[in-house]
Formats: structure tokens, sequence, C-alpha cells
């Protein structure tokens, strides 16, 4: 590869990197409780589902000759990530400490459950970069027109294997579900407040 593309590849690692160093810094300790930031990440992990929904179809259906049971497959691994990540976010959930502090809701969420999801994700983006590197798709110089076709149906196949369509559905469950229960608890937690303070001498 050519100087450039690797700082290129390098500078997104690095952003990746401090994201996630931001993000597993949140998951672990006692923060504030913020409802509109878990609506926002909600609707941003929706788009992001459906786009990439849509591109494995049309990978599919674009590189392997049998799309139909390929996508099946898939699917039906996609169901069972999805369940386990919704047995996930439940149990997260329960483990997830809510308690004022200052007049202010704080929460404090499962040590391991959240960076163990965020770790899966990181893995799998590992890989997807190794196998993207394996095919000739982040080198400009080692792309062959020629084998366009086999590098599209390689990819194919990565996206719909059962590992990737479980873990797919096992992260995207977990904060599905997590989220909106959590937003849940909390309100109620809300509204009992301040019941629980008229309630006091």
């Amino acid at each position: 590869m050519h100087v450039s593309t690797y700082l290129i590849i390098a500078a997104f690692a690095a952003l990746v990197l401090f994201r996630l160093y931001r993000r597993g810094r949140k998951l672990i300790g006692e923060q504030a409780y913020a409802e509109k930031t878990m609506r926002r990440r909600l609707v941003v992990l929706a788009v992001v589902l459906v786009l990439l929904l849509f591109d494995d179809w049309n990978l599919a259906h674009a590189a392997l000759a049998h799309a139909g049971s390929a996508l099946l497959l898939a699917a039906a691994y996609l169901v069972v990530g999805i369940a386990g990540g919704a047995v996930l976010g439940i149990w997260a959930v329960r483990l997830t400490h809510l308690r004022w502090h200052d007049g202010a809701l704080k929460l404090r969420g499962h040590v391991y459950i959240g960076p163990a999801i965020l770790a899966l994700y990181v893995l799998r983006l590992i890989y997807r970069f190794w196998l993207m590197r394996h095919l000739g798709l982040m080198n400009a110089a080692a792309y062959d027109p020629a084998h366009a076709m086999v590098m599209q149906r390689e990819m194919a196949e990565y996206v719909l294997n059962p590992v990737s369509s479980l873990l797919r559905g096992l992260v995207f469950a977990y904060y599905f579900t997590y989220y909106p229960l959590l937003m849940r608890r909390a309100r109620a937690m809300q509204s009992a407040a301040p019941l629980a303070a008229a309630a006091q001498p």
C-alpha cells in the first residue's frame, strides 16, 4: 500500500479508538441520566440498521447466485442474535443502579455487559477491515477489475454469514431493549420523586 493509504487507515483507527475510549469510559462508573442522549442514540442506531440491512440485501442479490437462501439463513441467525440481545438488555437494565443525588438522577451501568457488547462490535469491525485488506479493497494498486465480482461475492458471504448476522442482531437488539426499558424505569422514578418529597414531614 502507498504511504498515504497507511496514513488514512492510521487516522481512521485513531479516531475509532478515541471514540471507543470515550464511549467505554461512560459505560463504567456513575454518570448523569440523559434521556435526550439515549433517544438520539436510538434514532442513529435505527438509521444505521436500516442502511446496513438495505446494503446487505443489494449486495446479496448482486453477488450471490442463491441470494434468497443466503438471506434466509442470515435472517435466521439475525433472529437468534435479536433474542440474545433482548435478554442481555433486560438483564442489564435490572443490574443498572439508578439513584437521586443532589437533585439529579444518576445511573451506574453494569461493569461487564455494556463493555462486552462493545468489544464484540469492535472485534467484528477489526475483522471486516482485515477482510477488506485481504481482498485488496483498501489497496487501489492491487484492485483488479477482473476479480471485482469475486471480491464482491466474498464480502457478501462475510456480511451474511451466521457469525456476522448473529452479532449484528445481538448488538442492535441489546441497545434497542436496554435504552427504552431504562428510560421507562427512570421515568417511574422521576414520577415518584415529587410524591416522595411531598410525603416527607
